[in-house]
């Protein structure tokens, strides 16, 4: 399952962040999908569910950020949502038009305990 190895990926990617800031937990990963990422949510979420009890964050929670697929027109330089996939240009009808969110999955964000490091005199 393609979803599967990407979250294989992720949560290498949070444990990394987690052990290079000394974490004590990880409470929350972020991640923004896009409809031409290629990645189904939905799988995603649940290959995160079957994985995430093998890490040390077992009880981190995963957000998923659907993102619209966000276009300009390189003839009119209009901004849209693209809607139904239909590549053409709402405002001059120009089907030269590029892409501008929406088309992959991104880490935006971890949220992490990391002990307090004062020391003391």
């Amino acid at each position: 399952m393609h979803e599967e190895s990407l979250m294989r990926t992720l949560l290498r990617q949070v444990d990394h962040l987690a052990r290079q800031h000394q974490a004590v937990s990880v409470d929350e990963i972020q991640v923004e999908v896009g409809p031409l990422s290629g990645v189904e949510p939905i799988l995603l979420m649940s290959a995160f569910e079957r994985l995430v009890v093998l890490t040390n964050f077992e009880t981190a929670r995963l957000v998923l950020r659907e993102v619209p697929l966000e276009c300009r027109c390189r003839m009119c330089f209009a901004e849209f949502v693209l809607e139904n996939f239909r590549f053409i240009c709402p405002q001059c009808g120009s089907g030269s038009v590029e892409i501008l969110r929406g088309d992959s999955m991104r880490l935006l964000n971890v949220s992490m305990q990391i002990p307090d490091r004062q020391e003391a005199c």
